[in-house]
């Protein structure tokens, strides 16, 4: 069940919203928690199963762990509850890669392949283990005690807002929250505001993009030309980045209507001057993750130059590879970290001198390089788009069968410039912007234009949607 979807949005949040709003305070969490494991079970029911059946271990791991004394006993808890975890998740979202690349690896040597019925691969889990692994390992160090309850717990992870998508939720960040969350009316119009804005970025920005890439992404290397090539990576990245964050958007702001605060993921990541950057503003609650659960444990920056870079390079790698069981994914984090290694030893002091915007546009060609990468099946069929991609001597020689009108028609062009202009438009300006609106506008003023804005934003939305095949979020296979 889908956001972007009628069933969602005149069915499903209508009626969770209402009864949520309706019953005593006490009743609250339960209905969530029921409504949520409703939402999950209606897309996958295998992954409802295995979130109930984790939830428990996890539970009562979580408390085993707290009431162990310091020693080798809570050790050895945290590393199994930790193992088990990453196990179901090696087995859901891995276990077909591995065992196609161990047939194709006999076949080749004339052995007897391994019989194997592929998995099915539960909607959010990459998600969901997460933020299992952050509350287990945050109980081992003491930053926080175990849930209250059984269902509070079992909210923290099922919420459907943040469920198959994230934001990554640190369990200490909303603990109090699910025993006994509080919302106000500004809480309900701001959030209501939010969720349109993320409404629209998914259906008026990311959708008509990803129309544009999409056919572009699936051209025959014969046919394809240096400018398409361009063309179709560009609105690629636009589709991954408003349909992401416009997600993001509607579980923030679905979450404040029900008195939770969800955290923050993007932060305008295309206006970057390099990769260290922008990874501080694309997925932001991933990088945390990986931040803390990872890149410290491991040594961080306290042991050396080179163990520092030993263990970005882990990161990345691991980044790469947990959006998706496929060798494009993991050379996918291996350029980001190369890049993030660049920055560190040569790139950010060379390039101290350069203009900001050309430093903008210079990361920004070499970020949608290596999302060829990671929207790609295949390491060849990359690297021949990339080559396509800077194949000068090619211009203007091939002549491809579409037609640049159909690929980009005035709504897809308005579209595009629109998307531009949200990335790139200079920050100064937007700052001087917002601050001469709230100087000159008066809060019932700006109450008004939000009132206007969200209310067209959320039509024009509805109308595309409905006129539109379904299009599902992106990252709802990682």
């Amino acid at each position: 069940m889908g956001f972007s979807t009628v069933t969602f949005l005149f069915y499903f949040l209508p009626i969770i919203l209402l009864l949520y709003f309706a019953v005593p305070a006490k009743y609250r969490v339960p209905l969530l928690l029921a409504g949520s494991y409703v939402f999950y079970f209606w897309g996958s029911p295998t992954g409802a199963a295995v979130l109930l059946a984790g939830t428990v271990i996890d539970y009562l791991f979580g408390g085993a762990i707290s009431g162990a004394g310091p020693g080798r006993k809570k050790m050895i808890l945290l590393a199994v509850s930790v193992t088990i975890n990453i196990l179901i998740l090696f087995y859901f979202k891995y276990s077909n890669f591995f065992i196609g690349e161990i047939n194709r690896a006999l076949t080749f040597f004339g052995s007897s392949r391994i019989p194997w019925t592929e998995v099915i691969f539960p909607v959010g889990i990459s998600f969901i283990t997460f933020h299992k692994i952050s509350y287990l390992v945050d109980i081992y160090y003491g930053r926080v005690v175990p849930a209250e309850s059984f269902t509070a717990y079992a909210l923290y992870l099922a919420m459907f807002p943040k469920l198959t998508q994230g934001p990554i939720v640190r369990y200490h960040t909303i603990s109090e929250q699910l025993t006994a969350p509080k919302f106000t009316m500004d809480d309900i119009f701001e959030g209501s505001i939010r969720f349109c804005v993320g409404f629209s970025k998914k259906v008026l920005l990311a959708d008509p993009m990803g129309a544009v890439a999409n056919p572009i992404l699936s051209m025959d290397m014969a046919n394809l030309t240096v400018g398409y090539a361009w063309l179709g990576i560009v609105c690629y990245s636009f589709q991954l980045y408003f349909d992401f964050s416009g997600y993001c958007d509607m579980a923030i702001g679905i979450g404040r209507m029900l008195g939770f605060t969800i955290p923050e993921n993007f932060n305008r990541p295309f206006y970057s001057q390099n990769f260290t950057e922008h990874w501080t503003r694309w997925h932001i609650t991933l990088g945390n993750f990986f931040r803390e659960y990872l890149y410290i444990p491991l040594g961080g920056n306290r042991s050396g130059t080179l163990k520092t870079y030993r263990n970005l390079w882990i990161v990345f790698l691991v980044s790469g590879f947990w959006h998706g069981a496929n060798w494009t994914y993991l050379a996918w984090g291996f350029y980001n970290g190369f890049f993030i290694f660049l920055d560190r030893i040569i790139l950010i002091r060379l390039l101290r001198r350069v203009p900001v915007p050309l430093k903008i546009g210079l990361f920004y060609m070499l970020l949608i390089v290596g999302y060829v990468l990671f929207r790609s099946e295949t390491i060849t069929g990359a690297f021949l788009y990339i080559h396509r991609m800077f194949d000068v001597t090619a211009i203007g020689s091939i002549q491809s069968p579409f037609i640049l009108a159909k690929l980009m028609g005035n709504r897809e062009l308005f579209v595009l410039i629109v998307c531009l202009l949200i990335c790139f438009f200079p920050q100064p300006l937007i700052d001087r912007a917002r601050l001469l609106m709230t100087d000159r506008m008066s809060e019932a003023g700006i109450t008004r234009l939000k009132i206007a804005g969200a209310t067209i934003i959320f039509l024009l939305s509805l109308i595309s949607m409905i006129n539109n095949s379904f299009s599902p979020f992106i990252y709802f296979r990682f």
